[in-house]
């Protein structure tokens, strides 16, 4: 930095301006920050101009001048209208008196400031930020896409998507035209859906000539969009050609340009009414096109996202989650030295739009502009060539990826980029899974670089380079390199309800490649019942350096409690040390990946060197969000208060709160390793660190201990298998039976209706008709197998805990359910201690501590963690206990109960609470 300023008097505000104009042109946010000298009449404090063009206006009091700050910022919101923000600074009072007061400037931590209006208008409402300059230098970074992001690009994603259906609906009155298009996108993507294949044809072309308008303005070799299109499509096409002959950016604009070759060949009419609307489209969201609008309307236009698996991570996730990576890692990094990340080996196996890869790149730079590097360009350009490898089984997807990371800087021609498009399939003998040809091999042979050539085989892998279309010998092979960072949201389909797994390919084919993924995770960590996500960590676990490499995922929340994510959870546990998982209990937004509502997981891991033969233990923070940051400003911030943050331990009291611009957002709480070792991640079941402590304390040693009490007691618990034996699920009572209102000697509990399921006591609402042959598909269960497993006592299997009243009921008769686990216990007093139990508040506590969260508040119990889901143990009670809890089951059998999150306001509930209290010595 330049020499300090040094004063014995009171600093003047003007020259504090000035000091703050020089510090935020060296965080490198801006391309120029100056104070404006006060002898010119209405010139604001700082004027700031961002890298988009945009000026932003700056101005600053000492903080006992807020009030007439207010009054001069609305002055200024009409001296400036086209500014595209004006922020409102407040130095500390303390910076008045300090020598060093630029030091001290740079230094402070307690500078607020808050965006006052924008283009004239003043914003709705003054979020009051608190920090560092860096931070208001990042703040500044982010502010388009703050100010014209979230919902400039939902309306963006408007304009463009109804343009893309009006494009895709001219192309379909043409059949042989729209099958050859459908056909071009569904050889490469597997895109059954014709209709879908159309519109991704069409938004490949949006995306080329969204691209060709924005290099036009930088580059004066380009023609722009309007000038191609004075010679209509083949102009288009032309233009296109050349770029990629004599400039670069193959991978944007070939594609495409193949997508018009076949226009050409459709009646003149048809050309205006498919490309004007896209035009159009281009000239009403220009001001979008660096804001991942292209790879946000791939994610909506993918009809069959959840069959495929192919959810992608939300801008703000990914985010988060690469800053959260690169925290103190590497170690001993000088980042302003730009040649430093480009060394690094970063690899996505399911890179799709390159959401992460991107993320990666932003975060390298942010990191080198902090560090005082001036090599943004060479950085980028190095990042894409050599640091960053990508790899997806869709052309489309990997098209819009190298888009992306080339929007990022139109200036930079790349020489290469690492982006291959994934042979999917079976082709006569040979079988291909994709990335997942990584299991267990180290190159997977490439016959054919990425071409429009049809005569390519289409199991071919295929590289996207900077250059061109090049063909490769035969023999040369796609490498997944030794790795630093493994990043990726892999897809989430499973090989259980109906088996989606490569739900994209036809029946046969996919079974075939199911049985090949079998095969290979045979030997490996991984369950294909937990999805490919499994898969894809024990494909990418290897390839990490170890001692160093790290592992960023995104995966399903189950990840961390799941049954069929055992395995899993073993392979990191042994290989990798778990630094920090993420989870959002925000009940508006629970997912980190866009177009789905599955409860997701920010997973960052550590390879563990083979030479470490420490035995000290290591921890994992878990974070618990209670909101989830919205926009990328808002995972900055977020991303920075949790590394500041020091976590509280689960072994003592206390609370790590997260806080953000005065607003606590979650928490953070420490685990040793011994306390998740062969277990469920059990740090992620609560937002709060007390209800974690409790939950544990129980599960493990039956003690019950309430925050606040300096004392405890325990109760007797055991395994819910060591009591009684649980019936069959869902799945093999429709095996066995179909569902009827008929009546039979088979009664059965239904549903889980929460209108109907609001008592402890229940009867039969339907009876079960054996079958005489197996559904098909399917194998027949006998009857004389399943029924003697039926009871009286249900377990809740599946529910919503925002609106379940009970979680466990007792029948009169032996039953069967498909929403319940039936338990066959020995005896009524048994049935009926354990279902007052089991609804308590210590009952609940210990089914939420073990439950598995899939979507929100939806929730499930596995048999498999039923068997060992410890409860309150009947044999240890003595015989007027048993009777004192089953009259307490018997007083409240007719008591309407409230849903859960009204628990506290239930008087049933709190009757049932004080008898357990009462019956067991507990405290209130």
């Amino acid at each position: 930095m330049p020499s300090a300023h040094s004063s014995s008097e009171t600093i003047r505000e003007e020259a504090v301006n000035t000091l703050l104009a020089r510090l935020l042109r060296g965080y490198g946010a801006s391309t120029s920050a100056r104070a404006e000298r006060r002898s010119a009449a209405g010139t604001p404090d700082v004027r700031v101009t961002l890298r988009t063009d945009d000026s932003v206006v700056l101005e600053c009091k000492w903080e006992g001048s807020a009030n007439q700050l207010e009054a001069q910022l609305d002055e200024r919101l009409s001296a400036f209208p086209d500014s595209l923000g004006l922020i409102g600074v407040l130095y500390p009072e303390r910076l008045r008196q300090l020598d060093d007061v630029e030091s001290a400037l740079d230094a402070a931590e307690d500078i607020r400031w808050w965006l006052h209006g924008s283009r004239g208008e003043r914003t709705p409402e003054h979020r009051i930020r608190t920090g560092s300059v860096a931070e208001l230098s990042d703040h500044l970074r982010a502010l388009p896409l703050e100010l014209e992001g979230a919902d400039e690009v939902v309306a963006a994603t408007g304009v463009v998507g109804y343009a893309i259906e009006r494009a895709a609906e001219q192309v379909a009155r043409h059949e042989r035209i729209s099958r050859r298009i459908s056909d071009a996108i569904a050889s490469t993507d597997r895109e059954r859906d014709r209709a879908a294949a159309r519109r991704i044809g069409c938004l490949v072309l949006f995306n080329a000539i969204a691209f060709q308008d924005r290099l036009a303005a930088v580059n004066s070799d380009v023609p722009t969009v309007q000038e191609s299109w004075r010679n209509g499509v083949r102009g288009l096409r032309d233009d296109w050609f050349r770029i990629c002959d004599e400039i670069d950016y193959v991978p944007v604009f070939e594609l495409g340009a193949a997508i018009l070759d076949i226009l050409l060949d459709a009646p003149m009419e048809m050309h205006s009414p498919v490309i004007g609307p896209l035009i159009r489209a281009m000239n009403s969201t220009r001001q979008l096109e660096g804001h991942d609008l292209s790879g946000r309307l791939f994610h909506t236009l993918l009809t069959d996202a959840k069959f495929t698996g192919a959810y992608y991570t939300s801008v703000p996730a990914a985010t988060l989650l690469a800053e959260l990576v690169f925290n103190d890692w590497p170690s001993d990094v000088d980042w302003s030295d730009h040649e430093f990340p480009a060394s690094l080996n970063v690899a996505d196996l399911a890179c799709g739009t390159g959401t992460l890869l991107m993320a990666v790149a932003a975060e390298a730079e942010r990191r080198h502009e902090e560090a005082g590097g001036r090599n943004a360009a060479e950085l980028h350009k190095a990042m894409v060539e050599q640091a960053l490898h990508g790899y997806d089984v869709q052309l489309s997807a990997i098209h819009f990826a190298a888009t992306s990371l080339a929007m990022l800087n139109p200036h930079i021609e790349f020489d290469r980029m690492n982006l291959y498009v994934m042979p999917l399939g079976r082709e006569g003998s040979q079988v291909s899974l994709g990335s997942l040809d990584f299991l267990g091999r180290e190159e997977v042979a490439v016959q054919f670089a990425l071409s429009s050539d049809e005569a390519e085989p289409e199991m071919s892998p295929r590289r996207v380079s900077g250059r061109g279309t090049r063909s490769v010998a035969e023999g040369v092979t796609a490498t997944l390199p030794e790795l630093d960072l493994a990043i990726m949201n892999p897809p989430f389909t499973r090989s259980v309800g109906g088996n989606l797994l490569f739900g994209s390919l036809p029946t046969a084919e996919r079974r075939v490649l199911q049985r090949e993924l079998s095969d290979r995770l045979s030997s490996r960590q991984a369950s294909a019942t937990a999805g490919l996500g499994a898969a894809f960590v024990a494909a990418a676990s290897p390839k990490l350096r170890p001692g160093e490499g790290r592992l960023a995922l995104v995966l399903p929340a189950t990840v961390c409690t799941g049954p069929s994510w055992t395995q899993t959870r073993s392979l990191i546990e042994q290989d990798f040390h778990l630094d920090m998982v993420i989870t959002s209990h925000d009940p508006l937004r629970w997912n980190f990946s866009d177009s789905t509502d599955l409860s997701e997981a920010l997973l960052i891991a550590t390879r563990r060197d083979v030479s470490d033969t420490s035995v000290s233990e290591r921890r994992t923070t878990f974070v618990n969000l209670w909101q989830n940051p919205e926009g990328v400003l808002d995972s900055h911030r977020l991303a920075q208060a949790i590394t500041r943050t020091i976590p509280a331990k689960l072994e003592e009291p206390g609370t790590a709160l997260i806080e953000v611009d005065g607003r606590h957002v979650g928490e953070a709480v420490s685990m040793p390793t011994s306390m998740i070792a062969g277990k469920k991640w059990a740090g992620v079941q609560f937002s709060r660190a007390d209800l974690v402590r409790s939950a544990l304390k129980l599960i493990n040693g039956g003690e019950v201990w309430v925050p606040g009490n300096t004392y405890s007691r325990n109760v007797p618990m055991c395994q819910v298998s060591q009591l009684g034996i649980i019936g069959p699920d869902i799945r093999d009572v429709r095996d066995g039976f179909e569902p009827t209102d008929t009546v039979t000697a088979y009664p059965m509990v239904a549903n889980h209706d929460t209108a109907v399921r609001r008592w402890i006591a229940t009867m039969p609402d339907k009876y079960l008709a054996p079958l005489s042959e197996a559904r098909q598909g399917r194998s027949l269960r006998s009857v004389d197998k399943l029924w003697p497993k039926a009871g009286r006592l249900l377990i809740g299997a599946r529910y919503r805990l925002n609106t379940a009243r009970v979680i466990s009921m007792r029948s009169e008769v032996n039953v069967l359910a498909s929403m319940w686990w039936p338990v066959r216990l020995e005896n009524e007093l048994t049935e009926k201690a354990l279902a007052a139990w089991m609804n308590s508040s210590l009952g609940l506590l210990v089914l939420l501590a073990e439950r598995n969260t899939t979507d929100g508040a939806w929730a499930q119990t596995k048999k498999a963690d039923l068997q060992v889901m410890p409860v309150l143990d009947t044999r240890r009670l003595s015989d007027v206990q048993m009777r004192d809890l089953s009259s307490l089951f018997d007083e409240l059998a007719e008591e309407e109960f409230e849903r859960l999150p009204g628990m506290e306001y239930c008087p049933a509930r709190k009757r049932l609470d004080d008898g357990i209290s009462k019956v067991l010595g507990l405290p209130d």
